[in-house]
């Protein structure tokens, strides 16, 4: 099955989860809004991305991504077109890397994503599922929207690299609600340890797939 994820609230992020625990223990952070926290409080935000705890890729079009990853030998064949790249962000991973909508940081719970899967009724009667390897819903008309997904990579130091791709032709969603038109591609670099570090939200990065393709094909 086509690895995928929703940009809830605009935007997905990287991640490791015990790297990720473990620095809010460090520096003592107890609330668990945290993605207002890391908008909020700069001095937080860049000492995750220098310690390549989080990297967010802000404000895309709230849509489905597709997430492949190089290491794994997953590429985009040539229905896809690239659009963007980036390069040399700091990424530290202890237990697989998370990819995942900005809104799992609304509020963030790590006993959200629990050992044992676990269903259950949402609210509206919307199908919800927690796991530690993904998380996901399904709406009233049958749509699978996945908000955090789990990729099996090695512990250790990287510095990732952040592709992007639109399908030459796209599928009308309304036909196919399945269907996926954007997609990322990371490609991990190991690394002994991390010189320096880069802010993905500077004004030099635009991750915005959909944004880009409007222009290029307008």
């Amino acid at each position: 099955m086509e690895r995928k994820v929703h940009a809830v609230e605009y935007g997905i992020c990287i991640w490791s989860m015990e790297n990720f625990t473990g620095f809010l223990k460090r520096e003592k952070i107890k609330s668990k809004k945290l993605l207002a926290l890391f908008q909020k409080d700069k001095k937080t935000f860049l000492k995750l991305v220098k310690e390549g705890v989080w990297i967010p890729l802000p404000q895309l079009d709230s849509d489905d991504y597709c997430i492949k990853v190089k290491n794994l030998g997953e590429e985009y064949d040539d229905q896809w077109e690239q659009v963007l790249e980036y390069e040399g962000f700091n990424l530290e991973i202890a237990d697989g890397m998370w990819v995942s909508g900005l809104g799992s940081f609304l509020k963030f719970d790590e006993a959200e994503y629990p050992e044992e899967g676990h269903e259950y009724e949402g609210p509206f009667g919307i199908k919800c599922y927690h796991s530690r390897e993904e998380r996901w819903n399904i709406s009233l008309n049958g749509y699978k929207s996945f908000s955090d997904i789990r990729v099996d990579i090695p512990a250790g130091k990287y510095l990732l690299a952040i592709k992007g791709f639109a399908r030459k032709e796209m599928i009308d969603r309304r036909l196919d609600k399945e269907a996926v038109n954007y997609g990322y591609q990371f490609d991990l670099v190991k690394v002994s340890e991390f010189n320096g570090f880069k802010n993905p939200r500077e004004d030099e990065y635009n991750f915005n797939i959909g944004g880009i393709v409007r222009k290029l094909r307008r």
